[in-house]
């Protein structure tokens, strides 16, 4: 809009001669102060005697501000600049007025224009005052305005994240309260128990009784250690690190040998990855919970067998776990990020996984699932700040 060290094109759009004269005159005949840049700045300018023309003109040129007179052969009072207005609205627009139609002028100040004039008394220097002040509270206009969309957006998708974050508070309280209701209920129930095969003293029943109760106090402690762990993730992290993505692969595997070892699992691990920065023992147990959620998922038939892997695109890498159990319905795939969703072909819940998404975000990222038929399902995943392939 502003061109600094150019001329400023200057559209008019004026149908009286005589005030199309007087207005260039007074542009053109004006010796501003040359300490000043918009005074001597150079101007052009275009004038069109029709609204139509006018308006063709904006479709095809950028200007730099328009000047405006509000009753036209083709258009009549505030009709006129709301044509102009909804056609250019980020161009500043100054009204030109006879006396007769000032109020006109302030109302059309009030939906848009930058300033108005007097034809009469719009000299060289008022007109370039205009010109230039107009510019500049445009240029701040647009520059407001974006902002406020950007606000905007940022609240919107703030708000979205909190409703994100109210909709899993409120799942986690009720699944823990569900949750622990079980094994409370057992400890009430071998409390009893032990009562009377203590009063009996029945040596083996009282050993029961207790290996029972601690199995339910186990369960209701990884419960709330789970819940614990989920809330924590985004406030709690270590310092960050540039690691090679392999290195972080080789210690998950290690991590998970056992679980490895007992299903018979087959990894296959790409040769090629990427330099990250990230906060290591959390990534470590992403790619833990990934490996363990595609041996959990696996047919009990077979021996998993399981990729990871990277992927380059126009957007950057994508890092991967690719295993190949059970096909999930398409509908189901988001649900898989839900803290205590329960796939009924897997063994648990999702914990893990909805503890890796937000672990990924954390750090910037983003994490979804793929699953087609017969090929098993893949969660991909993005970090940022990746460097080279080592």
């Amino acid at each position: 809009m502003n061109h600094t060290g150019k001329s400023i094109l200057i559209l008019l759009i004026e149908d009286n001669p005589l005030d199309a004269r007087l207005i260039r005159d007074n542009l053109f005949d004006f010796s501003g102060d040359e300490s000043d840049s918009y005074q001597s700045t150079p101007l052009e300018l275009v004038l069109r005697d029709t609204l139509s023309s006018g308006l063709d003109f904006l479709v095809h040129n950028d200007v730099d501000v328009i000047l405006l007179d509000l009753n036209l052969a083709e258009s009549i009072g505030f009709d006129t600049f709301s044509k102009v207005h909804e056609k250019c609205k980020a161009r500043p627009i100054i009204i030109l007025t006879g006396l007769s139609d000032r109020e006109l002028a302030v109302r059309a100040v009030r939906e848009g224009a930058q300033d108005f004039l007097d034809k009469g008394s719009a000299n060289g220097a008022l007109l370039r005052r205009s010109i230039s002040y107009s510019i500049e509270r445009k240029k701040s206009e647009i520059i407001l305005k974006m902002a406020q969309n950007n606000l905007e957006r940022k609240v919107r998708e703030r708000t979205l994240d909190l409703k994100e974050r109210y909709d899993e508070i409120e799942q986690l309280v009720y699944v823990i309260s569900n949750d622990l209701i079980q094994p409370l209920v057992t400890v009430k129930g071998f409390l009893g128990i032990l009562k009377k095969d203590v009063a009996s003293n029945n040596r083996i029943r009282i050993e029961i009784d207790l290996g029972l109760i601690g199995d339910s106090i186990d369960r209701m402690e990884s419960i709330l250690t789970r819940a614990l762990e989920l809330s924590s993730i985004g406030r709690i992290s270590n310092p960050r690190e540039k690691l090679p993505f392999g290195e972080l692969v080789k210690e998950a595997m290690s991590q998970s040998s056992q679980i490895i070892k007992s299903s018979g699992a087959e990894i296959k691990v790409g040769k090629t990855f990427p330099v990250v920065d990230v906060d290591r023992p959390r990534i470590v147990d992403v790619l833990v919970n990934l490996i363990e959620h595609s041996i959990n998922c696996s047919g009990i038939e077979k021996s998993p067998k399981i990729e990871i892997g990277s992927l380059s695109n126009s957007d950057g890498t994508i890092l991967f776990v690719k295993g190949d159990g059970v096909n999930m319905d398409p509908s189901l795939q988001r649900r898989i990020f839900e803290p205590f969703y329960r796939d009924r072909d897997a063994k648990g819940s999702n914990m893990g996984i909805a503890l890796s998404r937000r672990i990924i975000e954390v750090h910037g990222g983003r994490m979804w699932i793929e699953s087609e038929l017969d090929k098993g399902c893949t969660i991909f995943f993005t970090l940022p700040e990746i460097e080279e392939t080592a």
